[in-house]
């Protein structure tokens, strides 16, 4: 059987005064430096929260204004395609108008031209009529 004499009292009052002593000097530290790890921890993942929300809004936001961007650019060209058509349309309707005016000019100087031509020989008709009349009478004489 167990004895309780004194000396099993001083084992305990050791035992706590060492247990004491142990608490203060590395139980106490120990635990104050894993619960600041804890908390540094738990600030890191908060970092790390904030910053995968703040990426995933950037995200957001460089899609959104890439979208914008790309509706803009296809308005853009779809005005200045527009715009070429239009362009396009008056040039070819100005070089149009000026073939029409060159084609009314040269049909006007050869009109122009086929009755000078026209007067230059009803005025000689008469010469080659009376030349011709002369041969024809003078072979018949």
């Amino acid at each position: 059987m167990i004895d309780l004499n004194i000396s099993a009292i001083i084992q305990v009052i050791n035992f706590l005064i060492v247990l004491a002593i142990l608490n203060a000097i590395l139980y106490r530290p120990i635990r104050a430096v894993i619960r600041k790890r804890a908390q540094r921890m738990e600030a890191q993942l908060l970092d790390i929260e904030n910053f995968s929300a703040q990426a995933e809004q950037k995200m957001a936001s460089y899609s959104e204004a890439l979208s914008v961007a790309q509706q803009k650019g296809t308005e853009i060209r779809t005005q200045l395609k527009a715009e070429g058509y239009q362009e396009e349309a008056a040039l070819l309707e100005d070089i149009n108008k000026q073939a029409a005016r060159e084609l009314k000019s040269a049909r006007e100087d050869a009109a122009a031209q086929v009755r000078a031509a026209l007067d230059s020989l009803k005025s000689r008709v008469n010469g080659y009529a009376k030349k011709v009349t002369e041969k024809v009478v003078g072979l018949a004489a």
